[in-house]
C-alpha cells in the first residue's frame, strides 16, 4: 500500500495526505482529506442524478458499461500503472485481478442484468394459493456508498459500483487513503463514457471521510475491509 504522509492543513482548514509509492518511494501525488459537509453534497447530488437514471430500462444502464469497458481496454496500461503505483503488486497480478476482473464484470453485468432483475412469479403453498398471487419486483434503492480497500483498490471498487449503478442506483464511492488514485481513475472511466454528472462520485480521505459518508443518508453501504471496521459500518446503517 502506498505510504501516506500527514501535511499541514491548508487555508480552508482541510486535511491533506501526500502519498508516495511502497516499491519506489516516488511521490505519487497529494489528497484532501473531505468531510461531512462533502459527504451530504454529494448525497444530494447523487439523489438528484440518480431520479432520472432509474427510469431507463436496463438496457440503457447496460449501454454506459459496455461503452465503459471499451475505454477500460484502451487505457489499461493507466490502470496498470496506477495500481502497481499504489500497490506495488506485480504486473501480471494487477492485469488479471484489477484489468481482467472487471472487464469480465462490465461485460457480464451490460449482458445479464436484465434477466437478473427481471420481475420473478413465485408459487404460493397451502390455501393462499387459491387466491393470492406473488411476484418480487425489484426496484433501485437510491444512493449507494461504497468503501473499498488497499489490496484490490480497482477491482473492489469497480465491482460493486457496476452492480449498483445498473440496477438504478446512484453511486459515491470512498476509497482507501493509501490508494485513492484507483478510485479517482473509476471516476474518470465512467465520465469519459458519458455517465452522467453526479451519478457516480468519489470523496477521498481516511476514516473520517468513511464515517461521515455513513452518517450522510445513504440507502445502502458496500463494504470491504477489516472486521472492526466493518462493525461500526453495520452499527452506523
Amino acid at each position: 500500500m502506498a505510504i501516506v504522509t500527514p501535511l499541514e492543513t491548508d487555508s480552508s482548514g482541510r486535511r491533506r495526505l501526500a502519498l508516495a509509492s511502497p516499491a519506489t518511494l516516488e511521490p505519487l501525488g497529494e489528497i484532501e482529506v473531505q468531510n461531512e459537509v462533502d459527504a451530504r453534497a454529494a448525497v444530494e447530488r447523487a439523489r438528484k442524478a440518480q431520479r432520472e437514471w432509474a427510469e431507463l430500462p436496463i438496457a440503457e444502464r447496460a449501454r454506459f458499461l459496455i461503452r465503459t469497458l471499451e475505454i477500460l481496454l484502451e487505457r489499461q496500461e493507466e490502470v496498470l500503472s496506477t495500481v502497481i503505483g499504489e500497490t506495488g503488486k506485480p504486473r501480471t497480478e494487477a492485469i488479471q485481478m484489477e484489468v481482467f476482473s472487471v472487464g469480465d464484470a462490465l461485460n457480464y453485468y451490460a449482458k445479464n442484468a436484465e434477466a437478473i432483475l427481471k420481475t420473478e412469479k413465485r408459487k404460493l403453498h397451502g390455501l393462499t394459493r387459491w387466491m393470492k398471487r406473488l411476484r418480487i419486483v425489484y426496484r433501485p434503492l437510491g444512493v449507494v456508498g461504497v468503501i473499498s480497500p488497499w489490496n484490490g483498490p480497482f477491482v473492489l471498487a469497480m465491482n460493486p459500483t457496476i452492480q449498483a449503478l445498473v440496477a438504478g442506483n446512484a453511486v459515491i464511492l470512498k476509497p482507501s487513503e493509501v490508494t485513492p488514485f484507483s478510485g479517482l481513475l473509476a471516476a474518470e472511466l465512467f465520465k469519459a463514457a458519458g455517465l452522467p454528472e453526479g451519478l457516480f462520485q468519489v470523496l477521498t480521505g481516511d476514516g473520517e471521510t468513511g464515517a461521515a459518508l455513513c452518517r450522510a443518508g445513504l440507502d445502502k453501504v458496500s463494504f470491504t475491509g477489516s472486521v472492526a471496521t466493518g462493525r461500526k459500518v453495520a452499527v452506523a446503517c
